[in-house]
């Protein structure tokens, strides 16, 4: 059997009181989802665990199947998804150019255009390249982020960005535990140097505009990954939008196909159509990401975010040729919970999130609907993001047989 492998990302959430206090899944339109579910088995996941609020890349991560000391970074992704030219053992920094703010408890990121100010990092962008010292490069990615490759450099450095905005940023210096390595203390001077003498050139050249800085984070390695074929014994694919998971396809050594949609039936309607050429034609595994509901999620609305999940819904009635492929494992699933509160603290919840599993290999169970509450139920009980695969391989019928 061959696997499609959909993640509907930020789908899950929690409930709230304008919603008669269901959850956007909950309350949405899905009879096509519903109906899948009667047909198929369900699980609840905590992609890392409870409480952990995972991004998605680190959430994929594991749910492809991948140990965490094999995770590169996302600024890899991104490089890869670029093209830049990257050497094997460069360390890779992600920064962005933002407004900041000085206040007795640090620096803060302020609110912002980001329009305006990426045209800020386009005018200044060469000048800027100027300052990187010898054994550094710096690419600009366009918008606000630059990324920064540095040979010999190690990638075990903390994040400056705290990505909560009512936090200020931290200080640039080795992680924890490798305070004491000196390729990591000194990346944290060259990228301390460098990022004093760009604020300099940004104050020199950006007059006007207010104070702007260098935030760094996702630091990451360019290296060589194990194939997910040579992993899980699939052919695999990916029909995906965003650079992270373009980067993150390439870097498995998965066929890589950008397919997207104006809007989140669209969207999604695009990726099964590229999906579905990928499985007629020679893959065995493919993966489609849709962005929409968490976009949806981070707007602060749950209705509206409801209708996106209903919007998807319609988007796989019509791909009727995968819903009854009877060769066909269909999984879908959500990367993390994305809370629909216009809460400052939260970018990603620590919630459990549904997870389908439809195909005539798939154990029925008496679930109806397809939401978060539902799908504690279900005959898959409680997994982790590290055993989808596992289950994937057995259900495909791809498993080994195991004997200690």
């Amino acid at each position: 059997m061959k696997t499609l492998f959909i993640v509907i990302d930020g789908m899950a959430d929690v409930s709230h009181p304008e919603l008669a206090w269901s959850t956007p899944m909950q309350s949405a339109a899905t009879p096509t989802l519903d109906r899948l579910v009667r047909e198929g088995c369900c699980a609840l996941m905590y992609p890392l665990g409870p409480g952990i609020c995972p991004s998605s890349e680190v959430a994929h991560w594991a749910m492809f199947g991948y140990r965490p000391e094999e995770f590169p970074g996302r600024a890899y992704f991104h490089a890869l998804a670029a093209g830049l030219p990257l050497r094997g053992g460069e360390a890779l920094f992600m920064f962005n150019l933002v407004p900041v703010e000085r206040r007795r408890e640090g620096v803060f990121v302020i609110a912002h255009d980001e329009n305006h100010i990426a045209g800020i990092c386009a005018r200044l962008a060469d000048g800027l390249r100027e300052l990187a010292p010898h054994g550094m490069e710096l690419f600009y990615m366009g918008g606000i982020e630059f990324i920064v490759a540095l040979r010999g450099g190690s990638p075990h450095l903390a994040s400056t960005d705290p990505f909560l905005r009512y936090l200020p940023l931290e200080e640039l210096r080795p992680a924890s535990g490798w305070e004491e390595d000196e390729a990591a203390v000194s990346t944290a001077a060259t990228l301390k140097a460098f990022v004093a003498a760009a604020e300099e050139r940004l104050r020199e050249e950006s007059a006007g505009e207010g104070e702007l800085g260098l935030t760094m984070k996702w630091p990451s390695r360019s290296c060589e990954i194990e194939p997910f074929e040579e992993k899980h014994g699939m052919r695999a694919a990916a029909a995906v939008t965003t650079p992270c998971f373009q980067g993150m396809g390439t870097a498995l050594s998965m066929r890589v196909e950008t397919a997207c949609g104006a809007g989140a039936g669209e969207d999604l309607a695009a990726k099964l159509e590229a999906a579905g050429d990928l499985l007629e034609a020679d893959r065995e595994f493919v993966f489609v990401h849709t962005k929409y509901a968490d976009e949806a999620a981070h707007a602060g609305d749950p209705s509206a975010k409801a209708e996106v999940i209903a919007a998807m819904d319609g988007a796989l009635s019509a791909a009727a040729a995968l819903l009854d492929d009877p060769e066909l494992l269909m999984v879908i699933t959500a990367d993390h919970s994305t809370p629909t509160t216009r809460d400052a603290r939260i970018i990603h919840g620590g919630d459990p999130v549904p997870v389908l599993f439809h195909g005539r290999t798939a154990r029925r169970d008496a679930v109806e609907r397809f939401d978060e509450v539902s799908s504690a139920s279900g005959g898959m009980g409680q997994i982790a993001g590290g055993d989808l695969m596992p289950l994937i391989r057995y259900l495909s019928r791809k498993a080994r047989f195991f004997t200690g």
